[in-house]
C-alpha cells in the first residue's frame, strides 16, 4: 500500500472549503471524484488543513493511500488533466507509508492582504479585503508582537469550535505595507476555526485606532471571543506553506 502526498493550489471563491459537506461543493470532494476516475476505487483524501469556504491556498498538503503502481508524474498529469482550471495539483510524491499530512505537520503559515488604496481593486479583487480608508501599521505592528508565542486562544475562535485545548504557538506574525498592499503573515504550530481571521480582524481594529495596542495581552487572558475583533473576510485569506520535519 502507496501513500502519496500532493501539493496543490487552488482559488477557493466558488468552492465551500476543503471538507466534504452536505453541500457537495468542497475541494475534498472535487479531488476525491477524479481519484476514483483516476484508480476505479473509491479512494480517501486526507489533508493538512480545514480551509474554509472562499479561502485560496498555494501550499495544502494532502494524501491518499493506494495499491496503484503509477508514477507519482502520471498522478500529477492525470489530476490536473481532469481537475478544473482553479485548481491545480503542483506535485505528486510516494512518501513513507506512515506519513500523514495533518498529523506530521510542524507549522502552517497563512498569509492575509488588505487592498488599503481609496481605489477599488480589479485583477486582485478575488484575493484581497479592499478597506479604503486609512489604517496605522505601526500600531498594527506593536500589537501584532503580542500574539507571539504560545497562548490560550479562546478568545480567538469561532464559538462551534470545539477541542480539547485551545493553546497554540504563534512563531512569527508580519504586518508588511508596501504601496496600498498590506500584507499580514502568520505562521503557528496550529490554528484553531477562523482564529486567522479574528486576528486579523482585531489588527484592522488596532489599525483604525478602536482597539489599543496593549489591549492585546488582556483579550488573550480573558478567553472571551467578545472582547477581539470582527472575523475578517475569507477572501483575502491564502494558505501559503505546511511545513514538516522532512
Amino acid at each position: 500500500m502507496r501513500t502519496v502526498r500532493l501539493l496543490i493550489g487552488f482559488q477557493g471563491t466558488r468552492y465551500e472549503g476543503w471538507q466534504s459537506q452536505k453541500k457537495n461543493n468542497t475541494l475534498q470532494e472535487l479531488f476525491e471524484k477524479y481519484l476514483k476516475t483516476i484508480f476505479k476505487e473509491k479512494i480517501s483524501l486526507l489533508s493538512s488543513s480545514r480551509t474554509d469556504s472562499g479561502v485560496h491556498a498555494r501550499g495544502m498538503v494532502a494524501h491518499f493511500k493506494i495499491t496503484s503502481p503509477l508514477p507519482d508524474a502520471k498522478i500529477k498529469a492525470a489530476l490536473n488533466f481532469y481537475l478544473p482550471p482553479d485548481v491545480l495539483v503542483y506535485s505528486a510524491k510516494t512518501m513513507p507509508a506512515a506519513f500523514h499530512a495533518r498529523y506530521d505537520a510542524r507549522s502552517k503559515i497563512y498569509r492575509y492582504q488588505i487592498w488599503n488604496q481609496k481605489t477599488r481593486p480589479l485583477f486582485e479583487a478575488p484575493y484581497v479585503l479592499w478597506y479604503p480608508h486609512p489604517l496605522n501599521t505601526i500600531l498594527m505592528r506593536k500589537a501584532a508582537r503580542s500574539f507571539i508565542g504560545r497562548h490560550d486562544f479562546s478568545a480567538f475562535k469561532d464559538h462551534g469550535d470545539e477541542k480539547k485545548s485551545y493553546v497554540r504557538t504563534i512563531r512569527r506574525l508580519h504586518v508588511v505595507k508596501k504601496g496600498g498592499l498590506l500584507t499580514i503573515e502568520i505562521e503557528a504550530d496550529g490554528f484553531l476555526r477562523h482564529m486567522v481571521r479574528i486576528i486579523v480582524g482585531t489588527l484592522i481594529e488596532v489599525g483604525k485606532k478602536k482597539l489599543p495596542p496593549q489591549q492585546i495581552l488582556p483579550i488573550l487572558r480573558s478567553k472571551d471571543r467578545k472582547l477581539a475583533g470582527p472575523t475578517a473576510k475569507a477572501l483575502g485569506l491564502t494558505l501559503i506553506k505546511v511545513k514538516y520535519s522532512s
